[in-house]
């Protein structure tokens, strides 16, 4: 049994606020799929296998950037060295950042209906194709922690996270900067780290953030993983450890996916990163946030073919 298969995720926000979606979706599936709406991890690997077992050609996820990382998890466990399916993003959570990147645009329902139909007539498919990035057997794309992980949390404190909301936090960061005030304070609070990209040991400093990224865009039109694009197989990597002030000049750079320029931003392309902490860690995968231990493994994994919708 080839086909479509659905995976859809009934606590994110926006499908709370229209239960009948997941109704919607299976009458747009129509027969030539199976749409599972798993409400635990191990519900969540039983679906993995199913589309294991029967060959399930494309894996379309109903969930923002959290839900995508938490399924693509989950099928990298159960089809261990076997070529994983192609992905379909529907663009179903509050946070849709990789789909964005990549110009993935509409309704979940409105998406999922282009792509039966062009599975139906045999269309070919746009495709791009990204390597996964690998962290602690968890899967996905962008990896971060300090100022990124810290705004994230900013990010969704309070009133409902939205586009405008993510570019007013970063307004506020930056003028926080400009006086050292609380927020900017709190968002950036230092790493103690060792960080080695393939063996090759970075310079010894606190960091403001470590990131990498096998795709490019994390939001807002920032670029800052381009190279992971010039280098398919490859991570791209950021150690951030100049301080907040010196950080928002190269913000434009990085928005133009020019490079940074400023001794103490290091950049580079490998196929593992190993950081290793004077504390335990925290840090966001596709902005689903987790804490780990002092020592962290990023590796890249096997590469995704992406529906472009």
């Amino acid at each position: 049994m080839a086909g479509i298969g659905v995976i859809t995720n009934p606590r994110s926000r926006q499908n709370r606020r229209n239960p009948q979606l997941a109704e919607r979706l299976a009458y747009v599936l129509g027969e030539k799929g199976r749409l599972a709406s798993p409400t635990s991890h191990e519900a969540l690997d039983e679906v993995a296998q199913h589309f294991l077992e029967h060959e399930i050609e494309i894996v379309a996820i109903n969930g923002g950037d959290g839900t995508s990382h938490v399924v693509i998890s989950a099928l990298v466990r159960a089809y261990g060295d076997r070529p994983l399916p192609r992905i379909a993003l529907l663009r179903g959570g509050t946070m849709n950042t990789v789909a964005s990147g990549l110009g993935v645009r509409g309704e979940p329902h409105e998406l999922l209906g282009a792509l039966t139909t062009a599975y139906h007539r045999e269309t070919p498919l746009r495709l791009a194709r990204r390597s996964l990035l690998l962290v602690d057997g968890k899967a996905g794309f962008l990896f971060g922690n300090g100022i990124i992980s810290n705004f994230l949390e900013a990010y969704y404190e309070g009133s409902e996270p939205t586009p405008v909301k993510a570019a007013w936090v970063l307004a506020k960061a930056v003028g926080s900067a400009f006086v050292q005030g609380q927020l900017i304070q709190r968002l950036a609070r230092p790493v103690n780290a060792r960080v080695s990209l393939d063996g090759r040991p970075w310079q010894d400093m606190p960091w403001m953030a470590l990131a990498a990224g096998t795709t490019d865009d994390i939001g807002l039109g920032f670029r800052p993983f381009y190279r992971s694009l010039q280098h398919p197989g490859h991570l791209h990597a950021l150690g951030v450890g100049c301080t907040p002030v010196q950080l928002v000049p190269q913000l434009w750079r990085i928005y133009r996916s020019l490079g940074t320029q400023h001794p103490r931003i290091i950049e580079g392309v490998a196929r593992e990163m190993i950081i290793e902490a004077d504390e335990p860690l925290t840090y966001m995968i596709d902005g689903d946030f987790h804490r780990g231990g002092q020592r962290l493994e990023l590796r890249v994994g096997p590469e995704v073919e992406l529906v472009l919708l």
